[in-house]
């Protein structure tokens, strides 16, 4: 009977003591009383039991998420930031205090709860996130060292390395800063070029010239910037790097070249005309079959230089070649309206016939200026005159009165009507001067067939 009593009293006990373990603790109480929405009541329970002793790590959290809910921020930053002095590493705690700091309008305080964050939770995202904050804060220490922190993790990218090696550079720690660069220049896209022009200074002032023109070499490859390019020689040149400026204006040319013009253009203004005379050279060695426009571009960039031999060796190469009459006729009316006809002497031989007739009126010029009439004669008689700018036409009537009678002018310029070969511009010269010459009919006859238009013009 006895032992029946003890059986029954410890049963008693046992179940008090469950009824006791299966209550909810106060904070278990208050998280449900929060997710219903009764934070005011949390709270409440929460501050009871804070009262009777230190706080609960869980319980101040809670209380944090309670208060904010409220929109009390002070209190509810009070109790994270109590929370968060023994668990300091609790990053859901900290991304919710960096939230209310924002509110708040401590951004100073924002952002240093933000790298206390990050250091707990580091990524590429949030890290570079927290270096842009430094940077528009205008918080430069705090933006170097934490570029310098995670550089040396291997958590930055190309332009977060590029503007560390700048900053370093800028504030006279040139080896550090070429050495950040150097990883930004590996990491960086192809087309990149601030953070490169920097590095390249770094290494003319340390001497490094052959890595210089290395790099610089590998870099104008992938920007195909003629603008770019020319920077480059020129700043090569300027260290005294006799070797790789010739080089780095070789590969320009034969990358870009049909940019070779401007970058000709840019080291001769510089100053640089024995640079910008080797990429004239390059440039001539290179065209095959070269264009009206490229003739031209040539022509004007030798003038330049101040070389008329580059041009001349062209044309020379070109008839020995049996190349294009048009291409030699061509050049040669650029070499002399850029040099003058005299230049023209050493390679008059080499000028065809069939070259000159691709130019008749420039062939009348230049035979004109060599004393031979007769010859100009028979280029102009082979103008075509409808396919003459304003300028050269006036040109060309300037030439016929010089090796023609005005009598003979006439006839030609009236066959040339009759033919509707002449432009409308010279009619009304052309009947005064039929008109000079008694040709009555004739004149009569071009003024019946022109008609004025209401802008003064005049047609057939």
């Amino acid at each position: 009977m006895k032992t029946s009593r003890q059986f029954v009293f410890m049963v008693v006990v046992a179940l008090g003591v469950a009824a006791v373990a299966l209550l909810p603790r106060r904070e278990e109480h208050a998280a449900v009383l929060a997710s219903e929405g009764r934070h005011e009541e949390a709270i409440a329970l929460l501050a009871r039991q804070s009262a009777h002793g230190p706080g609960d790590p869980d319980a101040l959290a809670a209380l944090g998420r309670s208060y904010a809910a409220l929109g009390d921020v002070p209190r509810a930053l009070e109790a994270l930031d109590t929370y968060l002095k023994v668990r300091p590493n609790d990053a859901a705690a900290l991304g919710s205090e960096a939230e209310l700091l924002l509110l708040s309008g401590a951004s100073d305080r924002y952002l240093d709860v933000q790298a206390r964050l990050v250091a707990v939770q580091p990524s590429a995202a949030s890290v570079g996130r927290l270096i842009e904050l430094y940077r528009l804060s205008g918080r430069d220490a705090d933006e170097l060292a934490t570029l310098r922190t995670y550089a040396g993790r291997g958590m930055l990218d190309a332009s977060q390395l590029e503007r560390l090696g700048t900053i370093l550079a800028e504030r006279g720690d040139r080896r550090e800063g070429r050495e950040w660069l150097e990883l930004a220049d590996r990491r960086a896209s192809a087309e990149a070029s601030a953070g490169r022009l920097l590095l390249l200074e770094l290494l003319i002032e340390a001497k490094e010239t052959v890595r210089a023109s290395e790099r610089a070499r590998a870099w104008v490859k992938a920007w195909h910037s003629p603008f770019l390019c020319g920077k480059l020689v020129l700043r090569l040149a300027r260290s005294g790097s006799a070797i790789g400026a010739p080089e780095l204006a070789s590969d320009c040319v034969e990358l870009m070249p049909d940019h070779a013009p401007e970058m000709i253009q840019y080291l001769a203004g510089k100053g640089r005309q024995d640079l910008a005379h080797l990429m004239l050279l390059r440039w001539g060695d290179r065209m095959s079959k070269p264009s009206g426009p490229q003739l031209r571009a040539f022509v004007q960039a030798s003038a330049l230089v101040g070389d008329v031999g580059a041009p001349l060796t062209r044309m020379a190469q070109l008839a020995r070649s049996g190349a294009d009459p048009a291409s030699q006729g061509e050049l040669a009316e650029e070499v002399a309206n850029a040099f003058g006809k005299p230049a023209l002497a050493a390679i008059r031989p080499f000028l065809s016939t069939e070259a000159m007739l691709t130019r008749p009126l420039f062939a009348a010029e230049l035979s004109l200026f060599e004393g031979n009439g007769e010859m100009a004669r028979w280029f102009l008689i082979r103008v075509e005159p409808s396919q003459l700018s304003r300028e050269r036409l006036a040109d060309w009537l300037a030439m016929l009165h010089r090796v023609q009678t005005d009598r003979e002018v006439v006839a030609q310029l009236t066959t040339l009507w009759s033919e509707g070969r002449l432009p409308p511009e010279l009619l009304p010269q052309f009947a005064d001067e039929a008109a000079r010459q008694g040709q009555v009919r004739i004149h009569d006859r071009i003024w019946n067939s022109v008609r004025y238009r209401p802008d003064g013009r005049t047609s057939r």
